[in-house]
């Protein structure tokens, strides 16, 4: 009886922890770049290597929107290439932002927790980091 029992308790803690649970619906996927961010830190490298994150200028001010449909993108960060426009995915890594010029930069990204990472587009390394706007 014993045995029974103990066997019995055994299976159901391998069952236990085999359930897995309801994964999130895409909108509250951590993982997804859609929605509102906000810029907290900034990265500029004189060329060298020697570059460090730094406080964002302006705190809580500049900020950037994907948008579902890939097609729009709200920001009031304005490059030289103009204003932001739409964006494309190329992978899990790295994404197209295009501007209002039709000037695409391809840019690393990354996304951990509720910070989205963007690198490159200059000549020397630079990117710029942003919190999720509503967590």
């Amino acid at each position: 009886m014993k045995k029974l029992f103990f066997g019995l308790a055994f299976l159901s803690i391998i069952i236990f922890f085999a359930c897995k649970k309801n994964p999130k619906s895409s909108a509250e996927n951590d993982s997804s770049i859609v929605g509102k961010w906000i810029l907290f830190q900034t990265l500029t490298d004189p060329g060298d290597g020697s570059g460090t994150w730094m406080p964002a200028s302006i705190p809580n001010y500049y900020f950037i929107q994907f948008n579902a449909d890939k097609t729009t993108v709200e920001s009031n960060m304005i490059t030289g290439s103009g204003s932001l426009t739409h964006y494309q995915i190329i992978n899990d890594s790295t994404i197209n932002l295009i501007y209002s010029d039709n000037d695409t930069i391809r840019n690393g990204y990354k996304i951990n927790a509720s910070i989205l990472t963007l690198e490159g587009g200059c000549y020397e390394p630079c990117g710029s980091k942003f919190m999720r706007a509503n967590p």
